[in-house]
């Protein structure tokens, strides 16, 4: 015979469900080039950061439109279509109000009918409740390699810019 789920584990499993979609529904957005669900991803003071093989910071940004004037920056330059996989999500801990989830990244492009794995990592997200769904509140990125064409030391000021490689090395 089945037990039968109370009303508070309903709710828990609801509330589980919408925090590990958040971080899903980031990267929809941006490999379909939709900033306004990319928006409604990030609160308004939301800062985004990471680092590249532990060694090159990313970042930080920080808030709503300054992340968003970033990531979509990107789309004119990408002769790429991303695709960001996440795997393994994990909520690491929960409460009405807040939340963190773990993820593993499997970054793939395809280009001239070519499908190639850019890069591997992880995001680190925080989570805010806003009414009645989750927003990103601090988003941490951790790639294991470049996801930039070429060598770092060949990116100009611009390029650096562009990718978000404002301060250097990470420490």
């Amino acid at each position: 015979m089945q037990r039968a789920i109370s009303p508070t584990e309903r709710t828990e499993a609801l509330e589980r469900g919408l925090i590990a979609e958040r971080p899903s529904r980031y990267c929809w957005a941006y490999d379909e080039r939709r900033s306004e669900l990319l928006a409604d991803c990030f609160t308004e003071d939301a800062v985004w950061e990471g680092t590249v093989a532990g060694l090159q910071r990313v970042g930080p940004l920080s808030g709503r439109e300054r992340i968003l004037e970033w990531l979509t920056e990107f789309w004119p330059y990408q002769r790429h279509q991303p695709r960001h996989v996440l795997l393994n999500t994990v909520i690491e801990e929960h409460n009405e109000k807040q939340a963190r989830t773990l993820s593993y990244l499997l970054l793939s492009t395809v280009r001239r009918g070519q499908v190639k794995l850019s890069t591997t990592g992880f995001y680190r997200l925080s989570l805010a409740r806003v009414e009645d769904d989750w927003r990103i509140t601090h988003m941490f990125a951790g790639f294991d390699a470049p996801f930039w064409p070429g060598k770092l030391e060949g990116l100009g000021e611009r390029g650096r810019e562009r990718h978000g490689l404002f301060d250097g090395l990470a420490s």
